[in-house]
């Protein structure tokens, strides 16, 4: 089963490339540019057979540019581009990368967000407790009826 942990830390792990700090969504200040803050933004899980959900969920990877600048950030959006590729390695599974795309979010400090979609498949764990199997049937056929 694939977590929201998982993901980030995959996420982080495609970040780490850059040589950048990446953040929390905790840290409100202290933190320096040219830097990243990751957020995984769950959309849908919806059953889809007895034993398998349908997953969606947003990454977003908020860039904060060493100089504030726009040609920073379209830079940061190609490097980013290709170094997610098509597709997120989450442990032994690689997760197709869908709508890759980039926005301005503050044009004062010219702060980019740069998102893609995550569509996923997963296994529904059964957490049902196991209960011991009978052993032994003792049965009296021979009984009176009156």
């Amino acid at each position: 089963m694939i977590t929201l942990v998982d993901i980030k830390k995959s996420v982080n792990d495609v970040l780490a490339i850059t040589g950048m700090k990446t953040y929390g969504s905790e840290i409100k200040e202290g933190y320096k540019r040219p830097s990243f803050f990751v957020q995984i933004i769950p959309v849908t899980s919806d059953t889809f057979k007895k034993e398998t959900s349908e997953n969606s969920l947003i990454v977003e990877m908020v860039y904060y540019s060493a100089n504030k600048t726009d040609l920073e950030n379209l830079q940061m959006y190609d490097i980013l581009r290709k170094n997610f590729g098509s597709s997120l390695k989450i442990g032994i599974r690689n997760i197709l990368i869908r709508k890759f795309r980039a926005e301005t979010i503050d044009d004062i400090d010219n702060i980019y967000s740069i998102k893609f979609n995550l569509n996923f498949y997963d296994e529904i764990e059964d957490d049902t407790p196991v209960t011991d199997m009978m052993q032994e049937l003792n049965l009296n056929l021979n009984s009176r009826r009156q």
